[in-house]
C-alpha cells in the first residue's frame, strides 16, 4: 500500500498518536503517584492514632502503678531480699561459742577471768574481749597468750585499755581487747554449710 498522504501530515499524525499515549501515561502515572501519596498519609495517621493510643495506655499503667505503690513494695522486697542474704550468710557462718569459749579459756592466765566476748562492730572478722585481771600484768598477759601461735586461735590481739580501780576486789582491772581471727579459726569454730567451699 502506497502512502500518498504528505511527510507533513504524517508527521503531524504521528506525533498526534505518540501525543495520545504519552498522556495516558502520564495519567496513570499521576494516578499511581496520588494513589501512592494517599496509602502514605492513611499509613502516618494510622501510626500517629497508634503512638497516641499506646502513649495514653502507658501514662494509664503508671499511675495505676503509683496509686499502687509499686515503688515502695519493691523497695521493701529488696531490702527484704538483702536481709534474706544476711541472715542465710550468718547462718552458714555461725560462730560455734561454745567451742571458742572452752578454748579460750584454756589459754586465759591465772588470775583472770572472761567477762563478755562479742562480734566486733568496727573490725570484719575480728571479737571484741572484756576481761578482769589481778593486776596490770596479768591484763597484758591474756593479749599474750590469745595472740600465741600455738593456740591457734588469733592473729593478732590489740589491748584497748586497761583500768584498775583501788577497790578491794578480788579482780581490781578490767581489760579491754579486740581479738582478729587466725585464717585457721573458720575451719575450728565457723559452721561452714556442707557444699559451702570457702
Amino acid at each position: 500500500m502506497i502512502n500518498l498522504l504528505p511527510a507533513d501530515y504524517r508527521l503531524s499524525l504521528r506525533h498526534g498518536r505518540l501525543n495520545v499515549r504519552l498522556g495516558r501515561w502520564l495519567a496513570i502515572s499521576l494516578a499511581i503517584t496520588i494513589g501512592l501519596i494517599l496509602i502514605l498519609a492513611s499509613g502516618w495517621l494510622y501510626i500517629d492514632q497508634q503512638i497516641k493510643g499506646l502513649n495514653r495506655s502507658i501514662a494509664t499503667t503508671k499511675e495505676q502503678l503509683k496509686s499502687q505503690n509499686l515503688e515502695e513494695v519493691q523497695k521493701q522486697a529488696d531490702e527484704i531480699s538483702k536481709n534474706v542474704r544476711v541472715i542465710n550468710q550468718v547462718l552458714r557462718r555461725e560462730i560455734r561459742f561454745s567451742d571458742l569459749l572452752q578454748e579460750i579459756g584454756k589459754v586465759m592466765p591465772s588470775g583472770t577471768v572472761l567477762n563478755t566476748l562479742t562480734l566486733s562492730e568496727r573490725v570484719n572478722g575480728a571479737l571484741d574481749l572484756n576481761a578482769s585481771a589481778k593486776n596490770y600484768a596479768d591484763a597484758a598477759q591474756i593479749a599474750v597468750n590469745l595472740s600465741d601461735p600455738k593456740n591457734n586461735l588469733f592473729a593478732k590481739v590489740d589491748i584497748i585499755n586497761v583500768n584498775c580501780t583501788s577497790a578491794a576486789k578480788i579482780y581490781p582491772c578490767s581489760a579491754s581487747l579486740r581479738a582478729l581471727f587466725d585464717k585457721k579459726t573458720p575451719e575450728r569454730f565457723l559452721n561452714v554449710a556442707s557444699g559451702d567451699k570457702q
